[in-house]
Parts: C-alpha cells; structure tokens; sequence
C-alpha cells in the first residue's frame, strides 16, 4: 500500500520540498546535495521501492559521507516501517 502512495507522490516531488524536509528533520542539505537527491530520486525511486539498493553506490560517491550516512540511516528506518 505504501509503495502505491509513494509513487503516486513522486512526481510531485521537488527540490524544495526535499530541503524543506531536510531541515525539518536535521539534515542541513546544500542546494548542490539538494538538487543531486532529487535527480537521484526521480531516476531510482522505483528501484529503490522493489529493494534494489545498488543505485545507493552511485549517490554515495556524490554526497559529502556525513550526509550520506544520515540518509542512507533515514531509508533503513523507513524501508523497515513502511516497505
């Protein structure tokens, strides 16, 4: 069910609405991470749905580690409590 709602969403998504998130929830993006999450999204939202955590390697070599780290800590929480 929740994967249904998350990809109905997807398209609507932007770069700030990711900042926004960000911040509300302590990651401090800059507009250069900002707008390389929002590519990333847009282009592995699906896979990344289906399990399919490979495309992860492609972002971690884009982002400073720290941020990386947080975010790839926020999708093991949610794929634990919504997938």
């Amino acid at each position: 069910m929740y994967k249904e709602l998350i990809k109905k969403w997807i398209p609507n998504i932007t770069p700030t609405i990711i900042k926004e998130y960000g911040e509300k929830i302590g990651i401090k993006l800059k507009d250069s991470e900002t707008t390389i999450l929002y590519q990333f999204i847009k282009k592995n939202y699906s896979e990344i749905l289906d399990g399919n955590e490979n495309s992860f390697k492609e972002l971690k070599e884009q982002l400073n580690p720290n941020i990386y780290q947080k975010l790839l800590n926020l999708y093991q929480q949610a794929k634990e409590k919504y997938l």
